[in-house]
Formats: C-alpha cells, sequence, structure tokens
C-alpha cells in the first residue's frame, strides 16, 4: 500500500515545530509544510487568504530537530504563486529553506492571466528550484482562473519543458473543475507529480468554492470517485492528506482521523485494482 503524507493545513492550528510529532504519533511518515505565505491571495489582492503555519528561519532549527526525532520526511514545500507583481527571485531563500528541511518538491500556483509572461516565470522558478534540488508542482484550481483545469496545467508544463515540473492533482480542484480520473489518464504519467486526497458531498462544478477549500471532508466520508483517481494515478505520484477541518478536533486526533481515512481508502484502492 502506498504512503501518504499529513499536509499541515489538515492541522493547521498546530505549530510547525509540533507537526513532525504529531505525525508521526497519528501514524504517518512524511509531511507537507509552509516555507512561504503569498503576498497576493488566489483573487489577485494583497495579503494572504488564510491562516498559514509557516516555517520561518527563526522555527527553521526546532521543525528540523522535531523532524529528525520523529523520523519524518518532507514531501512539499508551499507555496509559491505565480503572478503579475512578484519576482520569482523573491522567493529564492524560501525555497532553500524548504530544501534546508529535505523537502523533495515546491507547489506553484499560476495567478498572472498574461500566459506568456507565466510560461516565463514558471520556467525561473522551475530553474531556480532545481539549483535547491528540488521539484516543482504546478497546482491547478477552479479559484485560479490562469490556471483553473487539469488540461491547463498540461499544457504550461508543456510549454515549459522543464524535467523537475510536473502536475499537483487536488481531488477537490479535479471535481470542482469538472475533472475525473480519465482527465488524469489521458496524460503521460511523467506529467502527473502527485496527488492530495480529500472528499466532498457532492460533484458540483464551481469556481467559487473557497469556504470549502477550508472545511473539506475526510477521505471516503463524501462522494468523490477517490478510488478511479487513485488507480489512474501513475504509481510513483506522492501523495497527501490535505483535509483542512472548521470542526474543534485537536491537531492529533484530526491527524488520527485523516490516517484512518487514508488507511481505508488505500486498502479499498489495494483490493480494487
Amino acid at each position: 500500500m502506498r504512503p501518504a503524507a499529513l499536509h499541515h493545513l489538515t492541522v493547521r492550528t498546530a505549530a510547525p515545530e509540533d507537526l513532525p510529532g504529531i505525525a508521526a504519533a497519528a501514524g504517518f511518515g512524511e509531511v507537507c509544510l509552509f516555507t512561504h505565505v503569498p503576498a497576493v491571495t488566489l483573487t489577485g489582492g494583497g495579503g494572504a487568504s488564510a491562516p498559514f503555519p509557516l516555517v520561518t528561519r527563526q522555527n527553521a532549527l526546532a521543525v528540523a530537530a522535531a523532524l529528525r526525532a520523529h523520523g519524518i520526511g518532507v514531501v512539499n514545500c508551499e507555496y509559491f504563486p505565480i503572478s503579475a507583481t512578484v519576482p520569482v527571485s523573491t522567493y529564492r531563500e524560501a525555497l532553500a529553506l524548504g530544501a534546508d528541511l529535505g523537502a523533495r518538491r515546491a507547489v506553484v500556483h499560476i495567478l498572472d492571466p498574461d500566459q506568456a509572461r507565466a510560461v516565463d516565470r514558471l520556467g525561473q522558478l522551475a530553474d531556480l528550484a532545481a539549483e535547491y534540488g528540488l521539484a516543482l508542482g504546478l497546482e491547478f484550481m477552479g479559484l485560479s482562473p490562469a490556471c483553473n483545469s487539469i488540461a491547463r496545467a498540461a499544457w504550461y508544463a508543456q510549454q515549459v519543458r522543464r524535467p523537475n515540473l510536473g502536475i499537483a492533482v487536488d481531488a477537490l480542484h479535479l471535481i470542482r473543475t469538472g475533472g475525473s480520473g480519465a482527465d488524469i489518464r489521458a496524460l503521460p504519467g511523467e506529467l502527473i507529480a502527485y496527488a492530495q486526497l480529500c472528499d466532498g458531498g457532492n460533484l458540483a462544478h464551481s469556481t467559487n468554492y473557497r469556504a470549502e477549500a477550508l472545511d473539506r471532508l475526510m477521505p471516503g466520508e463524501g462522494v468523490f470517485p477517490l478510488v478511479d483517481i487513485l488507480h489512474a494515478l501513475p504509481p510513483a505520484a506522492d501523495l497527501d492528506i490535505e483535509v483542512p477541518c472548521a470542526a474543534a478536533h485537536s491537531p492529533l486526533d484530526q491527524a488520527r482521523r485523516a490516517h484512518a481515512a487514508a488507511t481505508r481508502l488505500l486498502k479499498q484502492a489495494t483490493q480494487g485494482a
């Protein structure tokens, strides 16, 4: 059974230095964390759109020590938007910090509506990430008109053509943008970098689901075709469980719920393979 990482948004009230211990206690072996809070939101305004538990140089030593102490790896560091106003070079320190913590990949969103400039800056970011041994995962979403479908993300990846650039498939964004496992299968496997698992109560298409993005269902609690999505993913694609929840669960309880749900889903997918 393939492993899945604990995304920090699933336990977003936990301090970054507590995340590794929570992940280990819940049964996870890896985490996804934040080394950068964007200066632009998904709608192009100023300021962060939601509170992000951020790793900084001030707490990085404590986070690194906790990762070592609990034997926890880092899959992704987030997130680095391509916008019209923020030079890619400003991300150097946060990328370096992610690499220092052992991250394999940095996550990127495209917010710039100028596609030629976005292609250029995405290539710049891929090259900058490569300097630190990081891959790049391009996440599409209905909340970002510049890259609002898996087909659009594939177009950007094919334009940029960097060996360290792949596509991220978040189950919520895939379903809300009208996608399915068939859309994943239609792409070359090497284009798919990783997937994020969560669930939802319906299969509606939407371009305005920000509230749901911050209050999701655990895998298996809704109607998303998660087994089919898992079967469509290439075997090498990383998985993480990203299920922010508005209910008042403690971080450890939430992590344990996430691990139990992921385990049930992955067993179901393995048995049905």
